[in-house]
């Protein structure tokens, strides 16, 4: 038998607050096959995306303390350096983060942004061809009029663009697992 690609065991997340410890993520387990999909619903406050953000190595960033394990092709990314962590991030696994505004930069075209993305993992892509694949992913998405959208700030998009522009960001490198986090919050019924 092959093995999994993700394999989360017994993760907890806590954080230290001023009222006191909350256990934001109390030992999940569970195993994704490369290849299949696997859905984690919950309550709000239940740490689906706190436990999303850990497999991604950001909640290492915050007062967090986290116990268990995450293995992702074998490798415990809760061992892996943060320099480890930013090869793998965006490349090996991406994420569809649940808010697109705050996801983007409003100061970037979306277009720079996703052509830093792929280039960040594949620096011998020249400018123009990360631009063209950035233009081929915003119509993938079916974001209108890409050649002329990936010229536009975050902000001269819909709720739905947005969402649409994070999916194409994460899905720039072809990355081997894709966490989205509520990625259809944004999207109408008929996208």
């Amino acid at each position: 038998m092959a093995e999994p690609l993700l394999e989360v065991k017994d993760l907890r997340v806590q954080f230290q607050t001023a009222d006191g410890i909350v256990k934001a993520v109390d030992g999940i387990s569970y195993t994704v096959e490369s290849g299949k999909a696997l859905g984690i619903v919950g309550e709000s406050g239940s740490g689906k995306s706190v436990s999303s953000l850990t497999v991604m190595g950001l909640s290492r960033f915050t007062n967090a303390k986290i116990e268990g394990e995450i293995l992702f092709q074998g490798r415990d990314l809760l061992k892996a350096t943060d320099e480890d962590m930013r090869r793998i991030r965006g490349n090996e696994i991406a994420m569809i983060f649940q808010d697109p505004l705050s996801s983007l930069h409003p100061y970037y075209k979306v277009g720079k942004q996703l052509v830093e993305a792929i280039r960040a993992h594949h620096p011998e892509t020249s400018k123009q061809a990360a631009r063209t694949k950035a233009i081929e992913l915003l119509g993938m998405v079916d974001l209108p009029d890409p050649k002329r959208r990936v010229d536009n700030y975050p902000h001269e998009f819909s709720g739905g663009m947005r969402q649409r522009a994070m999916i194409a960001m994460a899905l720039a490198n072809d990355p081997k697992l894709l966490i989205a986090d509520e990625p259809t919050t944004a999207l109408d019924v008929t996208v």
